[in-house]
């Protein structure tokens, strides 16, 4: 596909951004709404095999069929000129794979954080039939924010479906992080991809994958046959919890793995508040060390009915000699009341079930404002009603107060949208422009969408409706001198262009180190330019002026700007004198010296959240000697 290509008088090809194995992967704009898009191509040499078109067309049908804030969104697919494609939402951002190559093991709090996502988007997935199959860290994008999206549903298929994964010497699918069913070509279920996610979530522990070898069947093998080397034995700061979430993830027998992927989500979640791995659905290391995951399946079981006689064994004679002083004396069929365990942690309340003669199993986690995190919030039954011994006591875990969500901007002024973002403790990000049905000037797209749950200080963008005859592609300026940056700008016509100089920029001196917005962005004309100058401007400026102000702040983090009003080379701009971020405070200090170009009256301007809020004549004059 060539650059410049227009694909069904729609989109227009501006970069190659990718390449896989059956496809190739450019950036796009829409020609008329100048929305970014991913448009996914299949390669040349596999467009008349059966095979890879019926791949293809597979993708296509899953992806349409998922929304989900965790997968990449599919917009539409077509033809040109008898080449198919699929046209996707544009994330940017850096694959799984990168991230782990140039950091090496990542984070505990971040490889939980990317692998409850990846867990999210194939519960969506998995809930209407849709296995993926091809679950590996090239295939999920990790925005700037965080964000993980899953993508390349390639070999996705049915729930029901089966498949043979050889085909010669090919597999379909990364043998890395193949399950031991896909390698064998038995029934491929839900749980290949949880078997696949607990591959990659070692790899995000260690920097490494679990098997290595020669060539795609000697490693197949190794999945079918072989123990992985546990994670805490690689990497000896991984905690037992996760060490044996990824263990039980990667079980040779899928029976023995997670039953769904919102179970391992929770277990994952658990470990983040304990470490130790003591809750109920994590199941760690035998007694000898050895993992029951590198125990045929049979041997296993045939070992856990054994283990259980000799329990309940132990348990009998135990039971006769303390008689009816203890609960757990009492017959499976006795009805005993059950405690309460609100308000308790998980291990201690555990115990308490077990004393009592029941079970506990963690249902679900929630927020809550009210219960610290890790301690019981709700349970089923209630306490004091009387059941049989050994049943089980359903609770739902506190994840603590409720972390930022993200507000409903859509429908709201670019104003009320920042606005709204500052009461919620986030932050504006990208904003760009196109034709929609909402009415001009309001939001019309949001992105993380509204309810998300958010970090402090998490930058959201957003989209606001305009008119074609408005709308424009912003220029490329970084690497520009400074005045062909603000001719290009003045010729688009854009009105406001701020200036900001950074005397650390390792460009060179007066060159554009950086804009905002970015290159090819759809904007709207008449909108704010924010250009980075490297170098500083101070000796080029001999005249200065010492302004202050006294601020009432009536918000945490409230962001303040003063600029000053200057014309570059024949274009208005405004130089940004200083900023800073402040605390609430009822009179706060704000005062710095400033430079100008030429003596005499200047108009200085104070912004408070983007906000003008004062304009003044500051009066510049030449340094006393």
């Amino acid at each position: 596909m060539n650059i410049g290509t227009i694909l069904n008088h729609r989109y227009r090809i501006v970069e190659a951004i990718g390449a896989g194995g059956m496809a190739l992967v450019y950036r796009a704009v829409h020609i008329t709404t100048h929305r970014q898009v991913a448009v996914k191509v299949l390669r040349q040499e596999y467009r008349d095999n059966p095979e890879f078109l019926r791949r293809f067309e597979r993708e296509a049908r899953a992806v349409l069929h998922l929304s989900h804030d965790n997968i990449v969104r599919a917009y539409g697919v077509g033809q040109y000129e008898g080449v198919p494609y699929i046209v996707m939402e544009y994330v940017a951002g850096r694959t799984l794979k990168q991230l782990i190559q140039e950091n090496g093991p990542l984070p505990t709090r971040t490889a939980i954080h990317i692998a409850c996502q990846v867990l999210e988007a194939l519960s969506a997935a998995h809930a209407i039939g849709i296995i993926h199959r091809d679950v590996k860290p090239q295939n999920v994008i990790v925005t700037r924010d965080g964000r993980a999206k899953l993508t390349d549903f390639g070999i996705a298929r049915d729930a029901e479906a089966s498949t043979v994964t050889f085909a010669g010497d090919t597999v379909l699918g990364s043998v890395h992080y193949l399950s031991p069913e896909q390698a064998t070509g038995t029934p491929v279920t839900a749980a290949s991809d949880i078997y696949s996610v607990g591959v990659m979530l070692y790899e995000m522990l260690t920097g490494t994958v679990p098997f290595v070898g020669e060539t795609s069947v000697a490693i197949a093998l190794k999945h079918i046959n072989d123990a992985p080397v546990e994670p805490v034995q690689v990497n000896p700061h991984i905690q037992p919890a996760l060490n044996s979430i990824v263990l039980r993830a990667m079980r040779k027998d899928p029976a023995d793995r997670y039953p769904s992927a919102k179970a391992m989500r929770n277990d994952l979640l658990h470990a983040q508040y304990d470490p130790a791995g003591s809750f109920f659905h994590a199941q760690t290391s035998g007694s000898d060390g050895e993992h029951p995951a590198a125990v045929p399946a049979g041997k296993w079981h045939g070992a856990f009915k054994i283990a259980l006689v000799v329990a309940l064994c132990i348990c009998a004679l135990l039971g006769t000699f303390f008689g009816t002083r203890s609960l757990r004396s009492d017959t499976a069929t006795a009805s005993l009341p059950i405690p309460s365990l609100q308000g308790k942690p998980v291990a201690e309340a555990t115990q308490r079930a077990e004393d009592y003669g029941f079970t506990l199993v963690i249902a679900d986690y929630a927020p809550s404002e009210t219960v610290p995190y890790g301690n019981v919030l709700t349970q089923t039954p209630e306490a004091g009603v009387t059941a049989r011994a050994g049943e089980q006591i359903s609770v739902v875990v506190s994840l603590g107060p409720e972390t930022p969500a993200v507000p409903k901007l859509i429908g709201e002024t670019y104003e009320d949208a920042l606005a709204l973002l500052k009461e919620a403790g986030l932050d504006i990000g990208g904003v760009s422009y196109r034709v929609s049905d909402v009415a001009i000037g309001y939001v019309c797209e949001q992105y993380p969408a509204a309810g998300t749950a958010a970090e402090p200080g998490q930058r959201v963008d957003i989209i606001i409706s305009a008119t074609s005859a408005v709308l424009t592609s912003m220029p490329a300026l970084t690497g520009l001198p400074l005045a062909d940056a603000l001719s290009l700008l003045d010729g688009d016509g854009f009105t406001r262009i701020l200036l900001r100089y950074d005397g650390a920029s390792e460009s060179e001196s007066g060159l554009v180190a950086a804009q905002s917005p970015a290159a090819l962005d759809s904007v709207q004309r008449g909108m704010t330019v924010l250009l980075t100058v490297a170098g500083s401007p101070a000796g080029e400026r001999p005249y200065s002026a010492d302004i202050a102000y006294n601020l009432n702040i009536e918000n945490n983090g409230t962001d303040v700007m003063v600029t000053i009003a200057e014309a570059v080379n024949g274009v208005l701009i405004e130089r940004i004198l200083y900023e800073t971020t402040l605390e609430k405070g009822s009179v706060i200090p704000v005062s710095f010296t400033a430079c100008a170009a030429s003596e005499g009256l200047h108009e200085v301007i104070l912004y408070i959240d983007g906000q003008e809020r004062r304009r003044q004549d500051v009066s510049f004059r030449a340094a006393t000697q």
